[in-house]
C-alpha cells in the first residue's frame, strides 16, 4: 500500500486486487491532488493572463467598448446538471460540487447571462454529451474541454474575460 500511496501505478494496480475499496480511496487522494494542481496552474496561468489583458486594455483604453466592471450575473460553470453527471463519472467523481465557487466567470451584462438561457442549456447539455463519451478524462482534460468552451468567440462575447 505505501507504494501505492507513493504513486507507483502497479502497486496501485496491485492493492486493487486486493483491496479494492482502499484502492478507489487512494486514486480519488490522486485525483483530488491532481485537480488541485491543475488549479493552482489554471489559476497562475489567469493571472499572468489577466496581467497581460489588463496591460492591454489600459494602451486600448479609448477605443474599448466593454465596460471596466461586467455588471451581469455570476455564471457558475459547475451548473447543477453538470454537477450530476460528474457524480456518476468514474474518474471525477467526488472533485466538484454544484455551483462550484471556483469556476464562476462574470457575464458582461445582465443580457449576457440572466437566469438558465436556451445558451446555457445547451454548453450544458455539450458537457454532459462530453462527460458520457470520455470516461476516463483526466481533471486536466476535464478543464480544458471547459476553457475550450468558454474561449469561443460567441462565449468571449458573454462573458469577455474567458474562463
Amino acid at each position: 500500500m505505501s507504494f501505492c500511496k507513493q504513486g507507483r501505478l502497479s502497486a496501485c494496480q496491485e492493492l486493487a486486487k486486493f483491496n479494492p475499496k482502499e484502492a478507489a480511496k487512494l486514486q480519488a487522494d490522486f485525483a483530488r491532488a491532481a485537480l488541485g494542481r491543475e488549479t493552482l496552474k489554471a489559476t497562475e496561468e489567469a493571472g499572468r493572463d489577466k496581467e497581460d489583458t489588463h496591460a492591454h486594455e489600459a494602451s486600448e483604453a479609448s477605443s474599448s467598448d466593454e465596460p471596466p466592471q461586467c455588471k451581469g450575473q455570476n455564471h457558475h460553470l459547475i451548473s447543477h446538471p453538470i454537477a450530476k453527471a460528474l457524480k456518476d463519472h468514474p474518474t471525477l467523481r467526488g472533485l466538484y460540487a454544484p455551483r462550484d465557487e471556483r469556476f464562476v466567470v462574470k457575464a458582461k451584462d445582465k443580457e449576457a447571462h440572466c437566469g438558465y438561457q436556451k445558451w446555457h442549456r445547451d454548453v450544458d447539455t455539450e458537457i454532459i454529451q462530453w462527460l458520457e463519451n470520455n470516461p476516463a478524462a483526466s481533471p486536466g482534460q476535464f478543464m480544458t474541454k471547459l476553457r475550450e468552451i468558454y474561449n469561443r468567440p460567441e462565449m468571449l462575447k458573454r462573458f469577455p474575460h474567458g474562463f
